[in-house]
Parts: C-alpha cells; structure tokens; sequence
C-alpha cells in the first residue's frame, strides 16, 4: 500500500485529521536457567511466549548495539527491560540515490536485530539518523540538516519506513528523529554518529530549522500510523544558559528555544535529553558526586535533574507540556580518568551498581516517561556497559535485575523525608509498601527502621534485614513495609 501524502501542505493537513492512541504488551519475568553461550555470523534467537495481558508502561530502557546470540536478549528480558533504544535506521544506506519512484534497499536494515525487542514484548525506539548525499543542507554531513528541498522526499521516505516496520514482527511506535542534533555541525565528524543540526551562527542554534523538519516529518508518520510517537533527536545539552560556566555561554543550549520558537512544539510528542554522571574515586562527596554535581547544570541539581528541570521549564515558558524521557544515561569509567578506569576498578563496578537504583528510582519519581541505560551490550561506551566485553553480567546487571523484579507493578508513592542524611522514595504495591534508600555522599549512615518492617534487601536482593532498628546505610536498599 502506497500511503505517500504530498506536497508538504497535504501532510499538515493529513496531520490535523488524525489522531491515535499509544499501545502496549505486558510480559511476566521468564527465568533464564542459564545464558547460551553460542555464537554464529548470523544472529538466533530462542522463542519466548509473549503472554497476551496489558503491560504498563515503565522507566527501564537501555540501548542495545547488535549481537549476534540470544544472549544478550535473554539478559533484556530476565531483567525486565521495556524501552529498547536502537541506530537502526540509517537513511543515506537505504536511500542512498535519488530516483523516481523512490527505491529503498531495505536489506542495509538489520530486520532480525530491529524485530527481537518487539518480539519479546519490548517497546522500540528506533532512531533515525544519516542524510544521504543529495539530501544534505551542508555537503559531506550525513548528520547535518537536511536541505529544504529534500524534506519531501524524507517524509516520503519515513512513511515507507513506518509502513514496514509499525507491524509485526517489529511493531516499532516510537520513533527519534537524529542524535544529538544540538551539536554544532563543524564540531562534528561528517559521519558523526551524534549531531550535527547546530549552527553557532544562528541566534537559537539552528532550533528554529529542525522545527521545519518537524513539521514534515510529524505528520508523515501519523499519516502511516496515527498511533506512533515522535520524538525528537536526544538533547545533549552542553550546559545552562541560565547558570553559565566560566568562559561559555552555553549557547547550544538555545536550540530547544529554537524549536519552540518556530511551532515546533506541535510537532513531537516527547521530549528527551541525555545525561552522563563520570565515575571518580577522589572527587570531593563521593564516587556519584557528579551525578548532582556536574559543574555545567549543578546549579539546577546535576546532569541528569538539572538538565530535566531546563527542559521542562523551556516548554512551559511556550505553553508546551509534553512527557520526557532520558533517552540516554548510565555511570561511566572515561579514559580521561587514568587513576580509576584504566582498566576500570572493581570499586568502579559496585558504584555502577549503585547508581542503577539512582537513575531509575529518581527518574521514575521525577515523572520521566522512559529511562535509556547506554548501554546494556558491554563493555560500553566509556565502560558504561551493563554486560562485560563477554556479554556477561557485570554487578550492575544483578541491581538492575533484583530492581525490576522488586518493584514490579509498583507505583510511585512519596519521598522519604525522614532521614535527612539519606535519599528515599516510597513505592506502593497491593502486597507491600517499600522504601528505597541510599545515601547521597560518600558517608554511611545509622539510621532508626520503624517497627513495622517485614524485610530489608540490598541492592543485589540480599536479605539484610537487621535484628534491632538500626542500620547503616551507603548504598541503595529495600525496605518492605505491609500495605
């Protein structure tokens, strides 16, 4: 079925007929008894039943490169990932010459990897990034902006691809539109895998003209598929413009702005950033110090809250209150750090540990739609990895692993104000209320349990559970109260 829509006007209007809502599947945790270590040039994966029951929607994500067994899947789903982030679709390899009609070589997509997540009752988000040469705005930039003259032609391109991959076996709804693109296109590779919409010359830093590929790509898509999600290409975010560092003027940060300005905000459905904390033994609070103390975005609350805080504030400054989503995040070991990462210490790993009950417990509290671990496959970027170089589970994969199964059907209650030295929220089930607790700094804490405690866990799900109503507290644990 052709369902082409042009020129770019009929597409708006397209747009305003339509309207959809969002679906979801829900599985239950299946146990892998034990990880296949199998190996092949071509990628296997074993048959999962999918049971057929709604399933609500989640904070767990994480981006997966491809693999070439079923092991990493299995790990995925063990551990209850939802969001599954995918570089699958790579337009200047599927539409590389321009002809008429269009000819797409959908065999430089790898359709087994973009159909497992789907598959396995996970929701995809695939990115899509990559202009081809007779679409660049700025010759040699595949990750540039796409010239005015071809946004046709990509909303020809992205119906064609939501047509074949909104379906089984793929099932994909959501879809992200670039990487990064606030970055500066001569501060990029031409091939870079991140960027490159910027343009330092212009007021808002090239906002303003993504939002006109908005405004073709946003209604190409619902025309297809009145129920996909559109989201925008995953902010960096160098730094606050409110709160400048010294010697910047963090002017990239004004590309949001630039969206907005030009109507863009009608034009995507969520919104997502992303946001590193670097892993240092000898920063001055402690191994995590620079989650809530990253010098470009501390003075909002570090560089995963303070860069929410400025998107959100952003949009409600233009009247625009879409969800959010941290498309991509984790705990990293970077080169540059010689002392702890070089190779990366065992005190590396636990902190990273730790931090999976940081990211996902305070993002799932702060209302985020989605969190992206970047990334699951190991060893990851900058040693981000939840699995090792063998694709085997680092001390991580287990927090993560005990993390999903603990708070399964859970709701969010409250934070825990009780312990002024510690950080806590409280979830909600029908069979338990349950506290998540960590300390915040490099100190550990004696604090004093209320009576009513059935279990305390750590954050690997060992029972610690004290025999009096004191415990220390350092890293994350769970505290099980009744209803």
């Amino acid at each position: 079925m052709n369902f082409v829509i042009r020129p770019i006007k009929l597409l708006l209007v397209a747009f305003v007929l339509i309207s959809g809502f969002g679906l979801s599947f829900r599985q239950d945790r299946e146990s892998v008894a034990s990880a296949s270590t199998t190996t092949s040039s071509s990628m296997v994966y074993l048959p999962i039943t999918i049971k057929g029951y709604p399933r609500p929607m989640t904070i767990f994500g994480a981006q997966v490169l491809p693999y070439k067994s079923n092991k990493v899947m299995n790990f995925m789903k063990e551990a209850d990932v939802y969001w599954v982030r995918v570089n699958a679709i790579n337009w200047n390899e599927i539409e590389p010459i321009q002809t008429d009609p269009p000819t797409y070589k959908w065999d430089k997509v790898n359709d087994l990897y973009l159909s497992s997540a789907g598959q396995n009752g996970m929701q995809t988000i695939a990115t899509i990034r990559y202009a081809p040469v007779w679409a660049q705005k700025i010759p040699g930039y595949a990750c540039g902006p796409i010239s005015t003259e071809a946004l046709d032609e990509f909303a020809q391109f992205l119906q064609a691809l939501v047509q074949r991959y909104s379906y089984p076996p793929y099932n994909i709804k959501y879809w992200e539109l670039g990487n990064e693109p606030d970055i500066d296109y001569r501060l990029a590779d031409q091939n870079s895998g991140f960027g490159c919409w910027g343009d330092e010359n212009d007021e808002y830093y090239g906002g303003g003209y993504y939002a006109e590929m908005l405004k073709v790509a946003y209604p190409a898509i619902k025309a297809v598929d009145p129920t996909a999600q559109v989201l925008m290409g995953g902010l960096l975010l160098d730094c606050d413009p409110t709160h400048p560092p010294q010697g910047k003027d963090c002017k990239p940060a004004k590309f949001l702005e630039g969206i907005l300005r030009n109507g863009g905000g009608n034009f995507f459905d969520i919104a997502n950033f992303h946001g590193y904390s670097p892993y240092s033994s000898s920063s001055p609070g402690g191994e995590l110090y620079y989650d809530e103390h990253f010098p470009s975005w501390e003075a909002r609350g570090g560089v995963v809250l303070g860069k929410l805080n400025f998107v959100r504030e952003v949009m409600a400054n233009f009247g625009v209150d879409k969800p959010v989503m941290h498309t991509e995040g984790s705990l990293i070991c970077p080169e540059w750090n010689e002392t702890d990462c070089n190779p990366p210490t065992e005190a590396f790993y636990q902190a990273q540990a730790d931090y999976v009950a940081w990211l996902y417990v305070r993002n799932w509290a702060a209302g985020l739609k989605g969190t992206i671990w970047h990334q699951f496959n190991g060893p990851g970027w900058r040693n981000g990895g939840i699995l090792d170089e063998n694709q085997d589970p680092r001390p991580a994969y287990y927090a993560l692993d005990f993390l999903t199964q603990e708070l399964k059907g859970a709701t969010y209650a409250a934070q825990v104000t009780q312990f002024p030295s510690l950080v806590g929220y409280e979830f909600k089930t029908a069979a338990k209320r349950i506290w998540v607790l960590w300390s915040p700094d490099a100190g550990t804490y004696a604090i004093q349990l209320p009576g009513d405690v059935l279990h305390v866990y750590d954050k690997y799900g060992a029972d610690i559970t004290p025999a009096g109503p004191e415990i220390n507290v350092k890293s994350p644990i769970y505290v099980e109260f009744t209803p």
